[in-house]
């Protein structure tokens, strides 16, 4: 069974339109809605989101997802890479993504989001990608590489696809404001993209103990506590936090 995505496009080329970020929040919301999550209402297994990810139909165009985790991955100067997706012309509708099992062992928080990170790829780059091989991959280090402004653009939006898919502005405000609470942190009323009607965390909050309320939510949604400071950012769950 598939999973149908959608979001504006050009229909002759299926390329995205440029994207607002609460698009591409919603879009990764549509796939959020399909994956399983068996020991946690809040954390995505990468096993779960892989197995709810092989087949989509993207803009009514089926993708077909083959996933590698058995190989090593480099980019074009054979430097290693965490995950990279590809695609072949001679194989219209189907996305190869290989995952660099071997350097994400030890870091579950890294494999998950690499493959969030790779199926952002998947979505909005591989159902415009049939006219000439394509390869997106995350690197090791931003360093190394350079990139033109469409592969900027590109990595941009695969980054926000996976920062929605993985940790979602609605969700995560509900347990920022279970954990601010049981610490007793004071809420104000401020603009934000979470849960409509509730507070966010003030401004003046103490450093250890907004660092401690980004642990716990590290924990809640198995990411880095450097995931959730960039989404309690994005989704203004701050006060003053800006987009």
């Amino acid at each position: 069974m598939s999973v149908s995505l959608s979001y504006p496009h050009d229909p002759s080329s299926n390329a995205p339109r440029p994207l607002a970020a609460e698009t591409v929040w919603a879009v990764a919301a549509q796939l959020r809605e399909a994956v399983a999550r068996r020991e946690s209402p809040w954390a995505i297994d990468p096993k779960d989101l892989v197995a709810a990810a092989t087949r989509l139909e993207v803009n009514r165009h089926r993708v077909d997802v083959h996933w590698d985790f058995a190989h090593a991955v480099h980019d074009e100067d054979r430097q290693p890479v965490l995950g990279i997706c590809e695609t072949d012309p001679t194989a219209p509708g189907i996305a190869l993504v290989s995952i660099n099992t071997a350097l994400l062992a030890n870091r579950p928080d890294l494999m998950l989001s690499t493959v969030a990170h790779e199926l952002g790829h998947v979505v909005f780059d591989v159902p415009a990608a049939t006219r000439q091989p394509a390869r997106r991959y995350r690197s090791v280090s931003a360093g190394p590489h350079s990139f033109d402004g469409a592969t900027v653009r590109e990595e941009r939006r695969a980054n926000e696809f996976m920062g929605a898919l993985l940790v979602p502005p609605v969700p995560l405000h509900l347990r920022l404001v279970a954990h601010a609470r049981a610490e007793r942190l004071r809420m104000v009323h401020a603009p934000h993209h979470g849960r409509v009607g509730c507070r966010v965390l003030a401004r003046d909050t103490a450093p250890e103990a907004v660092g401690g309320v980004i642990s716990a939510l590290a924990g809640d949604f198995g990411v880095s506590d450097r995931f959730i400071a960039v989404r309690l950012q994005r989704y203004r769950l701050i006060e003053g936090g800006r987009l």
